[in-house]
Parts: C-alpha cells; structure tokens; sequence
C-alpha cells in the first residue's frame, strides 16, 4: 500500500469520529450542558460538511466547500463562546467576527471568477485567526476575573488553541502546496487528517465524559 493510499484511508477517519461524537452527544443530550449540547451541534455541522464534500469530489472543483465549512465554522464558534462562554460583550472581538463573516460571504460570492490554480486559502485563515482570537479573548476574560478557583473549560479552549494555530500555519501556504507537483500537497493533508481526527477525537470523548458525569450525579444537582 501506497503512501498515497494510506491519505486516502485515512480521510475516512474523520467523518466515522464525527458520527461517534454525534451519536453519543444524541445518546446524553438531556444530560449534557450547554457547552456540550452547542459542540454536539458543531460536530453534526462539520458532518453534515464532510459528506457534503465527498458527495462534490466528483467534480472538478470542489474548493466551494471549504469556504462554506469556513464560514460554518466561523460562525458556530462565535455564536458558541458569546452565549456559552464569555461573560463581557467583547465589542472589539464581535466587531471583527462579523468583519470576517462578511469576507467569507464576499468570496463565496466571487468564487465562479477564481480560477482553481489562483484559488487562495484566505477564507479558512481568516476563520481561523478569528477562532483564535475568541479564545485569546477567553483567556483575557479569566486572567481579569480569577478569584483562586479553577478556569471552567482551559483545557477545552486550550485544544481550540491548538487546534486552530496549527489550521493556520498549514493554510498560509496553501496556494503554494496545491499548485506543487512533487506530490507534497499528499503530506499537507495528511497532516491535517491527523491534527483534524485528533481534534474531533477530543470533542467527542469530552461529550462523552461530560454526559457519563452528569448521569453519575443526583437528578437534583445537574
């Protein structure tokens, strides 16, 4: 087998964890919080996506999809640590959240114009930079408010953290890799595929605990 081969396997990984998330975060959505109820959500939406975007592989130019996944993603984070999260209203982050948003519609808007060898990955740095950010702006609203009790949630943002820094590195050059021919685009998404499975892997194993706790506990005090 391939190296090649072992990529194209590996793609599978992601929407199989994906459904694992979803149909654990069905099995205890009564029981779940809020947090995991909304990142429940987020894993059907990235889903939902993902098969999208295999069902579109069979054309030429399936690059529509990914300004759409970044839009989604964008979108659902916002919403997600505005009312699950953050305490203050963060006019600055809201601001350029929505200046972002509205990018990612422009080039979905223009995307028939682009040709694919001049097709940038703007759209999915921009989405991440702005995830970042909202979690940048998490950290700052703890350190403002730490009373000697634990950070709710540091080490589900701090695996957003991660998770997104790295998204970013990789799509910076995106434009570059692609139009590669030496066949170095296959490690570009090989690295993904694993920084990707193992992000998902977290989120549906974080439902999981967090249903199993709350099952555990008194009825009175979920």
């Amino acid at each position: 087998m391939t190296f090649y081969q072992i990529v194209d396997l590996l793609t599978f990984l992601s929407p199989v964890v994906l459904l694992m998330g979803v149909v654990i975060g069905c099995y205890y959505y009564k029981l779940l919080n809020f947090i995991h109820k909304s990142i429940t959500w987020y894993m059907l939406a990235m889903l939902c996506v993902d098969l999208t975007s295999r069902i579109f592989r069979t054309y030429d130019n399936n690059l529509l999809i990914l300004l759409v996944y970044s839009l989604m993603e964008l979108i659902l984070f916002v919403v997600f640590y505005y009312y699950a999260l953050f305490k203050q209203r963060h006019i600055f982050t809201l601001i350029t959240s929505i200046a972002g948003t509205i990018y990612i519609i422009w080039e979905i808007s223009v995307f028939k114009k682009i040709e694919t060898k001049n097709f940038q990955s703007y759209a999915k740095v921009v989405d991440d930079f702005i995830v970042i950010m909202l979690v940048l702006t998490f950290f700052y609203e703890k350190i403002n408010i730490y009373k000697e009790t634990k950070w709710d949630n540091f080490r589900l943002n701090a695996v957003i953290l991660g998770f997104f820094s790295i998204n970013l590195l990789f799509f910076l050059p995106y434009n570059f890799i692609i139009n590669k021919s030496s066949g170095l685009q296959f490690y570009f998404w090989f690295g993904i595929i694993i920084i990707t499975v193992l992000f998902y892997s977290y989120l549906t194993h974080s439902i999981w605990k967090n249903g199993r706790t709350r099952k555990l506990l008194p009825s009175g005090s979920r």
